[in-house]
């Protein structure tokens, strides 16, 4: 019997945290299951057939539908006994939506299939009874964080396992940047709805970087979803007219702008997976943090110290100033970073997960 990897709560490539966490996943069982038969259940199946994700089939939801039974249909549709059904939206239960996703777990538990939430990140301030009874009835869970480990530990979550979000295991793909000696930069819409003070810092951010540095400017957008738009937030910054500054492109592949951060000098990244592509090119990286996964991933590599939380920054400095900080600590971070990457990736992949 062939082996069915369904994999589900993926939005759609224009998250590119989200092409990456599907990418990697998608290319490790085509590496360790050769032959396998991989679905991939998706919000936007355009996107991600532009980027042309290795999946054997694409699946979309139902945006008719007026129920997850309805939305999620199609999706339900390919589980049989023989599915191992993995959850891929890293921090998909950190909202308020959760149940959708938690919906699809149960219906594979019904069908006799294998459930695993995969690479994921929960704050431990939103988990609920509702949530834990979900939890702890996946076969496996990987946790990509301490955060969340010792958070479902200490409700006694016995089925989890701690690894490096699989996204680190990202390959690089040629993409062409003019720029020398510049810092990758990434702001986002979504940050800019909780703290009203991160505009102003940022926009002190590049001008502290223009003025007080040889270093120039690349705005990277990494989510380019036409309701949550990086490049949306770049226009918000009304920045000078500069040869310094250059606006990546936002069609490029999760693996080019990879290439791209791996050519920088330092990295600005309000987008975790964009902090994820820093860490695992040995860049040093300030992430702007509004969750678990930024200050727990920061953790596991030794950088929480260059982990800036959204709700902290409460000053136009705030932001330049722990840049000024990342600076000073470059040869450092670069060391420690040099000398952990290599065992953190490998553990990406959890033992046994392969014997489900």
């Amino acid at each position: 019997m062939t082996k069915h990897y369904l994999l589900y709560g993926h939005g759609g490539s224009y998250n590119h945290g989200g092409e990456a966490l599907a990418r990697t996943t998608i290319a490790l069982l085509r590496r360790e299951m050769p032959g396998c038969r991989i679905t991939l259940s998706t919000h936007f199946a355009g996107q991600d057939i532009q980027f042309r994700l290795d999946a054997d089939e694409i699946v979309e939801r139902n945006p008719n539908g007026r129920t997850n039974e309805e939305v999620y249909a199609p999706t339900i549709a390919r589980i049989t006994p023989d599915t191992v059904c993995m959850q891929i939206g890293g921090d998909n239960y950190c909202y308020n939506n959760w149940q959708r996703y938690a919906f699809v777990h149960y219906k594979a538990l019904e069908r006799g299939a294998k459930s695993v939430m995969w690479s994921c990140s929960i704050d431990p301030d939103v988990i609920t009874g509702e949530m834990l009874d979900a939890l702890r009835t996946h076969h496996l869970i990987t946790a990509r964080e301490r955060v969340t480990c010792d958070a479902l530990t200490a409700h006694g979550l016995s089925n989890i396992t701690r690894v490096a979000d699989i996204a680190f295991t990202l390959m690089p793909e040629s993409a062409e940047i003019e720029l020398e000696n510049f810092v990758a930069l990434n702001f986002s819409p979504l940050i800019l709805k909780r703290n009203h003070m991160l505009l102003p810092a940022f926009r002190n951010l590049v001008r502290y970087i223009l003025n007080k540095t040889d270093m120039n400017i690349a705005l990277v957008p990494h989510v380019v979803n036409p309701v949550d738009n990086d490049c949306d937030a770049f226009r918000q910054l009304d920045m000078p007219a500069s040869p310094r500054i250059a606006l990546v492109s936002g069609n490029l592949s999760a693996g080019q702008y990879k290439h791209i951060v791996s050519k920088a000098s330092f990295c600005v990244a309000a987008r975790t997976h964009l902090a994820i592509a820093a860490y695992s090119s040995c860049v040093p990286a300030l992430a702007i943090g509004y969750s678990s996964k930024s200050r727990g991933i920061a953790g596991e590599l030794g950088m929480e110290a260059h982990v800036l939380q959204v709700e902290d920054v409460q000053s136009e400095d705030a932001i330049a100033n722990a840049f000024i900080k990342l600076v000073e600590h470059r040869n450092t971070i670069s060391g420690v970073l040099e000398n952990k990457m290599n065992r953190y990736i490998a553990s990406a992949v959890p033992v046994g997960f392969f014997d489900l």
